[in-house]
């Protein structure tokens, strides 16, 4: 299994992520030659590897083009120059929202920086359960309920239904499902696409670091679309799969990533978030670590080149701004006038999305794969829209929702109910749609008052589709008010929403620092670019970081652990996939290699 594979593995089975963990409980080992590098970008990946590499001696400068760290970890609250919310103690993720369990580092960070965190809720549970675990009276999480809804071809169902024993799914649901003896297709989505993934996983449960790359080569070059399509099933089984699964945007993806994330986003996974944001992971760190020190804000590179006479990395930033640096104790900012521009460097950390590097001029031009890796590497849109509320009606009957999360086909798709303040009296926030890939992309093209308002029309109609009073109730607890400029047009025809109150809205695609949300692959991109994107370039004077240079896209963690490879690089210390231990359980029955496999017998 080649290096750069590493990361598809159980991080417990990991040799690579517990020698990481290793350098995060104690630090890289020292250098022979202590260097000065710079970094551009200080998302969790840039932060990691330069507070690693000052740990043993390194003269860090870090590039940041925005005037906050963090990237695409972002979390909405009110400040002095920003009103969202009527109630002041309301916060919620632009970006990243829960954190999986099974991600070792950052689990381990957030040890590290003693923050306070509480389950993210991923499928709805009991209430009263659930408050006596917060309030520290019950040990053991509250059991699943299943009380959020599936509203599909114009139907509500409570999930709870959907998931009782022998249920009629097409009674349910209404997706025309065959139901021949030879094709027998009414059950669950999950249960469908369990019987098609199920086999795969305990392939690969039996020697995961033989299997994968079998696996790899099998399937590589399949699309999401092109796998289902060579199953038994009918069209509307593949319908039914994709909606509630959440396939359907990415049908034409790669068939490897959306596996992958399969063994993360299930029921039985658990999350967790940090208690007052995501955010408080990117400021911790950067606080603890005394960042402030190497960081230049408001320095959007356009150049990265080598000085022929001094072979060393320069840059040149965008001369119509000045950068800052922030002052450790203080919200305020110290300009320089360029003088990144004049400082030369011995290596250099990219760890910007691909999709924004591509925005900047390279010389001497890198390796034909690495080009075509930043040109290629496809990168996902994905929208969010939350609504603010005068109550936490959800919870309250008839509903009794308690965090988890609605699939419905209209355009919002997911609606998440929060997981914190769980039963608390007063304002209460919602996800009231979140979205990949053209569903976002049909968001995106609104201005922030329609988002708001559709997706405010839509949660009353998944909630009470046949009863107008209640639709009339649910947006009226609805907090959404502008307080200005509601009808002024600019030239493009989009309405100037001024101060809107109740509401925060996020297009990660309309980012102008983040070009989208996360590297997501297109068929075969997994084979033909990922060993080129986290290739070294001049000569091992360019590294490249970030979520999309692992193989747990969209993921913190994924950030984390190229930024630790990258630092490694620079000290130059070699890092090897060592002999993986047998995994603990194999089971006795026979497991049919998936070469051999046919979908269609």
């Amino acid at each position: 299994m080649e290096n750069y594979l590493h990361g598809l593995l159980d991080e417990s089975a990991d040799p690579v992520i517990q020698q990481y963990l290793h350098y995060i409980r104690t630090q890289i080992p020292d250098p022979k030659k202590k260097k000065k590098v710079l970094i551009i970008g200080a998302g969790m990946a840039g932060m990691v590897a330069g507070a690693m590499l000052k740990q043993v001696g390194h003269e860090v400068t870090i590039a940041e083009a925005n005037t906050r760290v963090g990237g695409r970890i972002k979390t909405f609250r009110n400040t002095a120059g920003k009103k969202y919310f009527e109630d002041d103690s309301l916060y919620c993720e632009a970006g990243a929202m829960r954190i999986p369990s099974i991600h070792l580092m950052v689990m381990e960070y957030i040890k590290q920086l003693e923050l306070k965190t509480e389950p993210f809720y991923y499928v709805s549970v009991n209430k009263e359960q659930a408050i006596a675990y917060k309030n520290g009276t019950r040990k053991d999480l509250p059991e699943q309920e299943r009380k959020s809804l599936l509203f599909v071809n114009y139907l509500r169902v409570i999930q709870s239904e959907y998931y009782k024993k022998g249920v009629d799914v097409n009674q349910l649901l209404d997706y025309h499902l065959e139901t021949s003896p030879n094709n027998f297709e009414n059950q669950r989505a999950d249960q469908l696409l369990g019987t098609l993934l199920n086999p795969l996983k305990a392939f690969l449960a039996q020697n995961p670091e033989k299997n994968w790359p079998i696996l790899i080569e099998r399937y590589g070059n399949y699309s999401m679309m092109r796998f289902l399509m060579e199953s038994l099933y009918s069209q509307n089984a593949i319908e039914m799969i994709a909606v509630l699964q959440n396939l359907e945007s990415r049908l034409a993806y790669d068939f490897i990533q959306s596996f992958i994330e399969s063994n993360v986003i299930k029921d039985d996974t658990q999350f967790w978030q940090i208690i007052g944001g995501t955010d408080l992971l990117t400021t911790g760190f950067f606080e603890k670590h005394e960042l402030h020190q190497n960081i230049y804000f408001n320095c959007h590179v356009t150049k990265l080149w080598i000085n022929e006479k001094t072979g060393k990395v320069k840059i040149t930033t965008d001369r119509e701004k000045d950068h800052q640096t922030k002052h450790p104790e203080k919200d305020e900012y110290t300009v320089h006038s360029h003088r990144l521009d004049s400082m030369e460097f011995d290596e250099v950390i990219v760890t910007i999305p691909f999709s924004a590097f591509r925005m900047v001029h390279v010389w001497p031009k890198f390796s034909q794969e690495k080009r075509r890796a930043i040109r290629e590497l496809h990168y996902d849109s994905a929208t969010k829209v939350l609504l603010e509320f005068k109550e936490r009606w959800w919870e309250k009957e008839p509903y009794g929702i308690v965090g988890g999360g609605t699939i419905t086909d209209l355009s919002n798709r997911f609606v998440y109910y929060p997981s914190q303040d769980i039963g608390k009296d007063g304002h209460g926030l919602m996800l009231a749609s979140y979205c990949w890939s053209d569903e976002a992309s049909r968001w995106d093209s609104m201005s922030d008052i329609d988002r708001y308002n559709i997706a405010l029309d839509n949660v009353a109609v998944i909630h009470a589709p046949q009863d107008l009073a209640e639709q009339k109730r649910i947006k009226g607890l609805a907090v959404l008010h502008v307080t200005r400029g509601e009808e002024k047009k600019d030239q493009s025809n989009n309405a100037d929403p001024g101060n809107i109150i109740g509401g925060a809205t996020q297009s990660w695609m309309q980012d102008p620092y983040a070009f989208g949300e996360a590297a997501i692959f297109n068929p075969g991109q997994l084979h033909l670019l990922q060993k080129h994107i986290v290739k070294t370039e001049w000569e091992g004077k360019a590294h490249f970081a970030g979520e999309h240079a692992s193989l747990k896209h969209a993921w913190i963690e994924g950030a984390i652990e190229s930024g630790i490879r990258t630092a490694l690089e620079i000290n130059e210390t070699p890092v090897y996939l060592n002999e993986l231990k047998e995994a603990a359980v194999h089971g006795d029955s026979p497991v049919i290699n998936p070469l051999a496999v046919d979908l269609k017998s």
